[in-house]
Order: C-alpha cells, then structure tokens, then sequence
C-alpha cells in the first residue's frame, strides 16, 4: 500500500457565514510536506477564513486533518499574540515555557529584538517582530500565516523567510502563507492555492 504523504488535507468543505453566499463549496486541498502554499486571492476572497478553518476556529462541513494528528497538536501561528501592556519582550519571549534555549535565541537574534523594548511604547514593526518569535518559540509541524510580514522591513522579512523554507528544508515542516505582497516569493514558494472563485475576483 502507499504511504500516503499528505501534510494537509481538506476534502469537500463548505462554508458560508450566516447570511452570506457561501465562501466554499465542495473545496479540496492537499499539501505534502516540506511545502510552502501561497494562498492567493483579493481582498475578501476566504483567504483568512481558510485560514481560520485550517487552525479549528471554525468548522466547515467536510473533512480535514493533518499528518501526524489533530490539528491542536499540530498546528502553529505566529504574529496573532496580543501585546499591548506595560510589560518587557523579555518577559514575554522567556515567560513561554518548554522552549529549546537555542532556537529562542536564533529567533531573537533572527528578529533583531531589544529584550528591554516596552511593549506600550514599541512601534508595530517592533510589536510584530516579538508576536512573530513567540509564535515561533515551539516548532511546528504545519504553520499558518496571515499577512505576517505586513509590518516588517525588507532585510527582517527577508530573514524570515528563509528561516521558513530552513524549517521547511530541514524538518520537513509545511508552511501556509496568505499575502498580497509577492517581493521575494517567485523563488521561495512550492505550491500556490488558488480558489476559482479567488480567480475571478481578481483585478
């Protein structure tokens, strides 16, 4: 029999939020692992509420899993951990327990953060790059990004980028990435995922 290779399965989901056409209908994907998938498609298009279903927060009518198990064991994000208070980065990225200390420090490093920066006080790329290292503190077997990098400049996007395919290359990890901003993405993805209904509402 062979093995099946599937990183990321959906088969014959619908969904529609109540009072609306729906988003999907009979939609399928599967990724391998070690991808990158681009999610394509405009403003509006399901591409966050695909996103939303693939991390259990909202529950299409068809089936879906992950390799090696349910997706709250599985499954990663990064840059959607509020931060807002009085507090430092330090005690956020060193409050996360369970982390290897050397992947903490890669990614610190990585994202070029001050552990003293206060929270209320940083700028929003500044904010970000400490939700990012958080989301990323424990490996993931499948990650799934919304528009991550929106607020980071060109050399920290750049980094993290190849920090993702790294972590794809290397453990074998699968990443899905919805963005509007393609600089940098010719070469990196290996997949891309577009809904027809995406296509047509493309400008």
């Amino acid at each position: 029999m062979e093995e099946d290779l599937t990183s990321v399965r959906v088969s014959g989901m619908q969904f529609a939020y109540d009072g609306q056409p729906p988003l999907f209908v009979e939609f399928n994907l599967k990724i391998s692992p070690g991808s990158r998938c681009l999610l394509v498609g405009s403003n509006g298009s399901g591409k966050t509420t695909l996103l939303k279903i693939l991390a259990g927060k909202h529950y299409g009518c068809g089936d879906l899993s992950y390799l090696g198990g349910s997706w709250s064991k599985t499954v990663g994000s990064a840059g959607e951990i509020p931060l807002q208070g009085d507090f430092s980065a330090e005690h956020m990225i060193f409050g996360v327990e369970g982390i290897d200390p050397v992947r903490r420090e890669k990614l610190i490093e990585l994202l070029d953060i001050d552990l003293q920066w206060r929270m209320h006080k940083v700028s929003d790329g500044q904010r970000r790059r400490v939700q990012i290292c958080m989301g990323l503190l424990h490996p993931f077997q499948v990650l799934l990004l919304d528009e991550v990098t929106v607020d980071l400049d060109v050399v920290a996007r750049l980094d993290l980028l190849d920090f993702f395919k790294e972590e794809c290359e290397l453990r074998g990890a699968t990443i899905v990435y919805a963005t509007h901003i393609f600089d940098g993405l010719e070469t990196w993805a290996t997949d891309l995922a577009v809904h027809p209904t995406w296509r047509d509402k493309e400008d």
